[in-house]
């Protein structure tokens, strides 16, 4: 019979999680690069953003050392062109904590995805990968060609101030932005056929088309900044949670608004409707392929929500998280925050599975999951 493929982080213990850290690589603490923003993993590539938006990259390579099962061996190390000038003014910014926190970056404010020309050669060349980024100062998502790093072009898609989270669909062909003007926007990447069907009239009347990133559609249902997005093409929807504590579910294809529903913040229950002055502010979405999604929110509170708005398991994480994402192949979900440490729970209950403490290494910033084989990629500070 054929072997099934064992699904990663299913059946983990305390102790099973195996820390391994490159003695060679860019960052750490005698690099002047700064703390890891962001984390991706495509095919044998992983790619690490730093804080002074110096991009990395990393090649993971097989080895017959039983300790090491993968060699990785560091292979790139350049800036993004048009971010010193940002740089500089996030280092120099002498304001109040306040201040200083509109001009933090995290790993929500990047995503990577693969053009057109990597899509159709199932994991082509580099040259077709793309950093999508949102920029806090004009109000833009930048778009960076991986191979050059050069800005090919940036755009609003009709934002009205900041763009405070990005999030890409899991097949690259879609990307949802979410602004401070309480509205999101559904973008189609290089695929002409697909924006031409679900472009609606509204939309295409804006005139806000571009070559190759088409603004497809805009969401409405928030009416404060918009903390969170999350996507997922497969259940055709968007998640996008509010500063007021309102989540909001849209159809992708339709752009039709599904529902809102917000948790109160003295019950703790889910409820319909927009929040009114009583909701908790959702910081974390991501979807599960069962229609349902993780929320965490400013209070620390974790819950499982469906998209009809019921609640299936809640618990507090006693933490600030700063990254979550799911494990599909074995019902997992994987978060790291500012304890320094990674924690695996079990989706249906929110139970913790196994923890991996790191703290050494400061709070964890961002996670990829690389496939075939699968290890867990941590960014810290």
């Amino acid at each position: 019979k054929e072997m099934q493929p064992i699904a990663p982080f299913a059946f983990l213990r305390a102790g099973d999680l195996k820390v391994h850290t490159p003695a060679k690589q860019f960052g750490g603490p005698k690099s002047s690069y700064g703390a890891i923003l962001s984390l991706h993993a495509i095919g044998d590539s992983v790619f690490v953003l730093h804080s002074d938006f110096t991009l990395c990259s990393y090649k993971l390579n097989a080895t017959r050392n039983n300790a090491l099962p993968v060699q990785i061996k560091a292979d790139k190390c350049r800036m993004l062109e048009n971010c010193s000038v940002l740089t500089r003014i996030v280092d120099n910014d002498k304001g109040s904590n306040e201040q200083r926190s509109h001009l933090m970056f995290d790993n929500d404010s990047f995503a990577l995805t693969m053009g057109s020309n990597y899509r159709a050669a199932d994991h082509g060349a580099e040259s077709s990968l793309l950093l999508l980024s949102c920029d806090a100062f004009e109000n833009v998502v930048k778009i960076h060609s991986i191979e050059t790093l050069q800005l090919q072009r940036s755009v609003s898609g009709g934002h009205r101030g900041r763009i405070n989270c990005i999030q890409v669909s899991e097949d690259g062909a879609l990307m949802v932005t979410g602004g401070v003007d309480a509205t999101c926007r559904i973008w189609v990447i290089e695929h002409d056929a697909l924006a031409t069907a679900i472009t609606d009239g509204y939309v295409s009347s804006l005139g806000l088309d571009d070559d190759d990133i088409t603004c497809a559609h805009v969401l409405f249902g928030h009416v404060s900044p918009i903390t969170c997005v999350a996507i997922c093409s497969k259940l055709d929807v968007v998640v996008s949670g509010s500063k007021d504590g309102s989540i909001c579910i849209h159809n992708i294809r339709s752009g039709k608004f599904v529902r809102s529903l917000h948790v109160d913040a003295v019950t703790k229950e889910v409820k319909d409707s927009c929040a009114r002055n009583n909701g908790i502010t959702p910081q974390k979405l991501v979807v599960h392929m069962d229609g349902s999604f993780v929320a965490y929110f400013s209070d620390g509170t974790l819950m499982v929500i469906t998209i009809n708005g019921q609640c299936t398991s809640v618990t507090n994480v006693g933490e600030k998280i700063n990254a979550m994402m799911i494990c599909h192949e074995s019902e997992a979900l994987i978060t790291g925050g500012e304890l320094g440490s990674v924690r695996v729970w079990t989706l249906h209950d929110l139970k913790v599975q196994c923890t991996l403490n790191i703290k050494k290494y400061g709070p964890i910033t961002t996670l990829a999951l690389t496939s075939d084989p699968n290890f867990l990629c941590v960014g810290s500070s």
